[in-house]
C-alpha cells in the first residue's frame, strides 16, 4: 500500500467517523433524546475547560490532518513528518480502522443510552452488554486507538503532542465518569468495575 492510498484511508477514516456521530447523534435527537450534554455536569473550573474544550480541539485536530494526508503546504515547523516506514504506517492505519470497528460496536450496545457527556437526569439502565463487556470504555479507547493511528501515520510534533494530551484528557473524563457511574449505580457498578477492565 502506497502513501497516497493511506492519505484515503485516512480521509475515509474522518469521513466514516463524523458520519457515525452525527448520524447517531441526528437519529436519536429525532426520537426526543438529548444527546450533547457536555459541560452541563461540570463541578469545578478545569472540568469546564476540559468537556468544553474536545469538539474545538477536535474540530483542529481534524483540519490539520486533512491538510497533511491533501499535502498542502504548511509552515515547516509544525507540518514536517518524519518518513513513516511502511510497517508504522500500516500499524497507525489497522489501529485506526480497529478503533471505527470498536467505536460503531459501542454505538449499537449503548443503544438509546449514549450521551456526549455525563448526563445526569437521565435514568439509563448501566449498559454492560455487547463491546461493554470487553472494556468499560470502548468509545474512549477507540479515540485513543484512532488518536496514536493517525500519529503513527503521520509522524509529526503536532499529532504526536495531540494524542498525549487527548489521551490524558480522556483518561481523566473516564475517570470523572466512573465516579458519576458508582455514585448512580452503586454496587452494581463496583461488580461491574470488578470484571470489566478500564480500557480492554
Amino acid at each position: 500500500m502506497n502513501a497516497g492510498a493511506v492519505d484515503i484511508l485516512v480521509i475515509i477514516s474522518l469521513i466514516i467517523f463524523y458520519g457515525l456521530l452525527a448520524g447517531r447523534s441526528l437519529l436519536l435527537s429525532g426520537k426526543g433524546i438529548k444527546v450533547w450534554v457536555i459541560g452541563k455536569s461540570t463541578k469545578s473550573f478545569f472540568e469546564t475547560v476540559l468537556e468544553n474544550i474536545l469538539f474545538p480541539a477536535l474540530a483542529l485536530w481534524s483540519v490539520f490532518v486533512i491538510l497533511v494526508a491533501l499535502h498542502i503546504s504548511m509552515p515547516a515547523a509544525i507540518s514536517n513528518c518524519a518518513v513513516s516506514p511502511d510497517r508504522l504506517r500500516y500499524a497507525g492505519v489497522t489501529l485506526a480502522y480497529i478503533g471505527l470497528a470498536i467505536f460503531v460496536s459501542a454505538l449499537i450496545s449503548f443503544g438509546k443510552s449514549w450521551r456526549i457527556g455525563i448526563d445526569e437526569d437521565n435514568s439509563n439502565e448501566l449498559v454492560t452488554t455487547g463491546m461493554f463487556r470487553f472494556s468499560r470504555n470502548p468509545v474512549f479507547l477507540f479515540m485513543d486507538l484512532y488518536f496514536i493511528g493517525i500519529a503513527l501515520i503521520y509522524p509529526n510534533i503536532v499529532l504526536a503532542l495531540f494524542a498525549v494530551c487527548a489521551g490524558i484528557g480522556i483518561h481523566l473524563q473516564i475517570v470523572r465518569e466512573e465516579k458519576f457511574l458508582l455514585n448512580k449505580f452503586g454496587e452494581k457498578y463496583a461488580e461491574y468495575k470488578k470484571q470489566t477492565r478500564r480500557y480492554i
